[in-house]
This record gives C-alpha cells, structure tokens and sequence, in this order.
C-alpha cells in the first residue's frame, strides 16, 4: 500500500462516539416529564375544584350587585333630596312675600291694597304649582267619584242631583293622572218631603 493512499473509514450507527451529538430535546418530551412529575387528578376532584370557582364567582357577583344596589339607592335619595330642596326654596319665596304683606308698615292699611297683595301671592303660588304639573280636581257639580272625592258629608239640595257634588269643603288636586289629594266635599241628596199627614193637618 502506498503512504499516500486515502484510508476511507465509515461507521455503522452504533459505532459513533459518544459524545459527538447531542440528543435532541423537543417541548413533547418535556411535556412528559412535566405531566410524569405531577399527580393526576381524579374526577371527584376536578369537580370540587370547579366547585369551589363556581362558588366564589358567585359571591363576587353576589357582592358587586349589592354594592350596586347601594349606589343606586342613594342615588336615588340625592335626586329626591335635590327635588325637594328645589320645591322648599320656590315655597320659601312665597314665604317671604306673605311676612312682606303681613309686616306692619307704620302707616293705616288701606284694605284694596292689601287685598291686591294678597292675590298676586295667590297668582305666585298657583303657578308655582302649575310649574310642577299640579292641578285642582273639579268637583262642585260632578258626579261623586270616589277616585278624586272624598265624601265628608250628605246635605239636601234642590239644585244638584242625587250623587252629585253639591259642596267644597277642600279642594283636591292631582297630578297628571296621580291623584295628590282627594276632594274633601258634601254630596247632595234630595231634600225630605213633608207626610201627607202634615198637609191635612195644614
């Protein structure tokens, strides 16, 4: 053989040296390790686990709707409050024009004068209620309804029907189709005829 002839070695699979390559690692085997290393859960406990975040979901569910109802009830509570305060300070300013009229003035009142005072603060309040939808029920001479009338009293009439409303004691005012407070009024009745008796005696 001659020195310069190229010696060609060729090695079976299991002849390679150890250590030439690395063995490949893929996420598939660690997965297997992993899933090895951890304990298998069974069917009972998988469903108590899911029990227990079914429950707790709950109570935060369960919580945040009663945090919700608390908000929307003083919610509630401020626009009522700011509703009435409105009302308050509107009525005040009719108040105030009342201790005006009523003040003494030092000089003799002269009647037509304060009568006319006395209505512009009538006028003031009327549309103050009108402001707020608030409107008298009829009642004098209307059938009794027990819906808008609250009967105080029956009284003979001669000119008003039976059943009809012959007499205002309080006017009664609604709003919009809310009844605020009802008619304080008399029904008529007809009136007591004399015996056939008393006229003979006559």
């Amino acid at each position: 053989m001659a020195d310069d002839e190229e010696i060609d070695i060729k090695f079976n699979e299991e002849d390679k040296p150890v250590g030439d390559e690395s063995p490949e690692v893929t996420d598939e085997t660690n997965d297997t390790v992993e899933t090895e290393g951890a304990p298998e859960l069974t069917d009972e406990e998988r469903l108590t686990e899911q029990v227990a975040k079914l429950e707790d979901q709950l109570l935060r569910a369960a919580a945040e709707f009663d945090n919700y109802k608390k908000r929307t009830a003083r919610r509630f509570e401020q626009i009522v409050q700011s509703g009435q305060d409105q009302i308050l300070l509107e009525l005040l300013e009719v108040m105030d024009n009342f201790e005006r009229a009523l003040a003494p003035n030092g000089e003799q009142d002269d009647p037509n004068a304060h009568r006319e005072g006395m209505n512009l603060i009538y006028e003031q309040l009327k549309t103050l209620l009108g402001k707020y939808e608030l409107t008298p029920i009829e009642a004098v001479g209307k059938p009794f309804d027990p819906n808008l009338h609250e009967a105080l009293m029956q009284m003979e009439s001669d000119e008003y029907p039976e059943g009809t409303v012959a007499v205002e004691v309080a006017k009664g005012y609604r709003q919009g189709d809310r009844v605020i407070r009802h008619s304080k009024v008399g029904v008529a009745r007809p009136p007591e005829t004399q015996s056939s008796g008393d006229d003979n005696d006559a």
